[in-house]
């Protein structure tokens, strides 16, 4: 169990990581220049995408990051077999790079936005829209069944245990 706690939160604090410096590129992209304080001096620059992209990037990531560290802070109280525990840590991270997949794809201006492999009401489908589509995808499909196994699990035990 040990294993696969130390997999969620590890790879959920490079998620929160990766998702504060998305921050940089949310503050570049409003600002419309690469400036950090003190350092002198500024870059011109508008990077891809828009300012709600970015921040979804900024945001998700923390947010997937939270979902691993929840997810192993959870697994001693739902007794799951070594196999289970082994496929719900495994979704987990699937889920939560494919999402930032997702998240930068969008953020860099996919231009379908990523929602679907086909073009869309918002726009036509291009290489960056199929990378964050199939990110996202492969999360989708993954993160809410391990999440309901982890749930299974805690609600038994739970009703396993004598009431106080």
């Amino acid at each position: 169990m040990r294993r696969h706690q130390g997999l969620l939160v590890g790879n959920g604090m490079l998620a929160i990581c990766f998702g504060l410096i998305a921050g940089y590129g949310f503050l570049f992209n409003l600002i419309g220049e690469i400036a950090l304080w003190p350092v002198p001096g500024a870059i011109a620059v508008q990077l891809p995408g828009d300012a709600a992209r970015w921040r979804g990037a900024h945001v998700g990531a923390i947010t997937n990051g939270l979902m691993a560290i929840a997810v192993a802070l959870a697994l001693p109280l739902a007794p799951l077999s070594a196999k289970a525990r082994r496929a719900v840590t495994w979704a987990i991270l699937v889920a939560v790079w494919g999402n930032i997949t997702f998240y930068v794809a969008n953020a860099l201006g996919a231009a379908n936005h990523g929602l679907t492999f086909g073009d869309n009401r918002l726009g036509a489908a291009d290489l960056l829209s199929r990378v964050g589509f199939f990110g996202a995808y492969a999360g989708a499909l993954v993160a809410p069944v391990a999440l309901l196994v982890i749930a299974r699990a805690a609600f038994a035990a739970a009703r396993a245990e004598p009431a106080e």
